[in-house]
């Protein structure tokens, strides 16, 4: 029912009614606009296309040179994976097949100093060049090294395929396990979407957004085309925003804990307002999507997305789990719940039926369903323009190691250690900025440079350039207060008349005692 003809230079589909020429072809099938179509096929010719005025010519050449190095950094990694033996034990324990690894770009990050700075510095690459690329940073001696060092390399690409930037996974003890290479001209962690050059052609049918780069690569793999994911960051309305060029239906897949539902409920709160029709999928305790899908098989997979319930359904499901509605308290805390989605819900006679069963099970009159639906969704201000009145120590510690040069492992820590401290709000905002004081309000700035002058004490300042002691403790901290909430729901009359909620629930605490005994260790062997 497809037909093209070459010497007309047009294309119909009988089955669908479109049709066009080459431009709108590649418009169509890849997501781009006019002019990004034009440059794509131009390249592909090898006409070169006139200058546009749009950009410097300065610009675009720096960004050329950069994609340069990127190249010779790949043909690095990759030629070192041959012979990394730790690297090769890892894709196959994962697996990886040498197919799929060789098509991925997977490579290696030789356990040394410097070995891919002096590689591109006998290409006659300048110094300067390397670390405008992301690929090189500064010793404490000032001298040039690797930023990825003893890690298994994941090329990241943008939209239209071209190579950006590279993730890092580590085949040792460091931290962070995943580190991505610094942000360029070409890269923005918080406008880029891993796996999105695959994906967009099969997007139409609905994208899958998962949290890592081998929950993206693992499905791929097998089969399952439309998945993308961001690359450590939270989901941004920029990453909403390129998938919405393709589709408007979206599944959001996070682990089963309480940061992945944190996540979930963040990304949901983005999408909505722009239209998409979502579905939320929550995984088993301590699955990934690349794990789950390994053990269920890629067909009971996708049946698991077939089946993924809508966001409505999950939202009232999730709100009213453990709560006693007979309870005037945990009726209305279920309400606040609800009250941030309620907005999104459409027009529709199912929507009326949902309002009137929770309008009866949490007895509330239908018409404050009904305000509360008809309210204008709050806008979400993404950086505070007030200074809080006090600070967490924890937060603080966390600004401090941001401030001394480790804002990737900040970054790289769950924010459901953190989020609900005092003064999260000033460490959001300084992880939103990439550590850029320019992209802080004042009054934050003022703050968190107070909190530096403070630092007097020897310890404070060995501590502040320390990143395990320090996100080790706040991790503790986020344990002992999971802890304490578990153990009083496991006091409540309605999980100890729930055999099967209760398993659950003392599985959880087994699992988090298990985890404050080894971070105590931890943090001993640190001191």
């Amino acid at each position: 029912s497809f037909q093209v003809v070459p010497q007309r230079g047009f294309y119909h589909c009988f089955g669908c009614g479109k049709h066009g020429d080459a431009f709108s072809w590649v418009m169509e099938r890849e997501g781009l606009t006019f002019p990004e179509a034009l440059d794509l096929l131009a390249r592909q010719a090898g006409i070169a296309l006139p200058e546009r005025r749009e950009r410097p010519k300065e610009a675009v050449d720096h960004e050329e040179r950069l994609r340069t190095v990127l190249d010779a950094a790949q043909a690095f990694y990759q030629q070192e994976l041959s012979r990394n033996t730790a690297a090769l034990a890892y894709l196959k324990g994962r697996g990886i097949t040498d197919s799929f690894a060789r098509e991925a770009g997977f490579g290696a990050a030789p356990d040394a100093w410097d070995k891919l700075v002096n590689h591109l510095r006998r290409l006659d690459i300048s110094a300067d060049l390397i670390e405008q690329s992301g690929l090189a940073s500064r010793s404490e001696r000032g001298t040039q090294i690797d930023f990825l060092r003893n890690r298994l390399t994941i090329p990241i690409h943008d939209a239209r395929g071209r190579l950006v930037a590279f993730g890092g996974r580590v085949l040792g003890e460091e931290k962070p396990k995943y580190l991505n290479t610094r942000e360029t001209p070409l890269f923005k962690k918080g406008a880029t979407l891993f796996g999105m050059h695959r994906a967009k052609g099969a997007l139409r049918d609905g994208a899958l957004v998962v949290e890592g780069y081998f929950d993206v690569l693992q499905l791929q793999q097998e089969g399952l085309a439309g998945v993308v994911a961001p690359l450590g960051t939270a989901l941004t309305e920029e990453h909403l925003h390129q998938i919405h060029r393709f589709t408007k239906r979206v599944v959001l897949c996070f682990d089963g804990d309480a940061a992945g539902r944190r996540a979930m409920g963040k990304s949901l709160r983005l999408a909505l307002p722009l239209g998409f029709e979502v579905r939320l999928l929550e995984l088993p305790s301590g699955e990934d999507p690349d794990t789950w899908c390994i053990k269920v098989g890629v067909e009971a997979f996708r049946e698991v997305l077939r089946k993924a319930p809508d966001w409505a359904s999950f939202v009232v499901d999730r709100a009213l789990d453990g709560k006693d509605v007979r309870r005037v308290t945990e009726r209305m805390e279920a309400f606040r719940e609800l009250q941030a989605f309620l907005p999104h819900l459409p027009n529709s006679p199912e929507t009326r039926e949902l309002l009137a069963s929770l309008a009866h099970q949490l007895q509330v009159p239908m018409s404050e369903l009904d305000r509360a639906r008809r309210a204008v969704p709050e806008v979400q201000v993404r950086v505070p323009m007030t200074a809080p009145a006090r600070v967490d120590e924890a937060t603080r510690a966390l600004l401090l190691l941001c401030r001394a040069g480790h804002l990737a492992q900040v970054q790289a820590a769950p924010a459901a250690w953190w989020e609900g401290l005092e003064g999260a709000p000033v460490l959001q905002a300084l992880l939103d900025a990439e550590g850029d004081e320019d992209a802080l309000p004042a009054e934050l700035l003022a703050l968190i440079r107070g909190l530096e002058a403070q630092v007097s004490r020897r310890d404070e300042l060995d501590a502040a350039l320390s990143p395990e002691p320090v996100l080790g403790r706040v991790e503790a901290q986020f344990v002992d207060r999971e802890i304490r909430t578990l153990q009083r729901q496991l006091q409540e009359p309605r999980v100890l008349a729930d055999k099967d909620l209760q398993g659950r629930l003392e599985g959880r605490l087994s699992g988090l005692l298990a985890r404050k005994s080894q971070l105590a260790r931890q943090l001993r062997a640190l001191r």
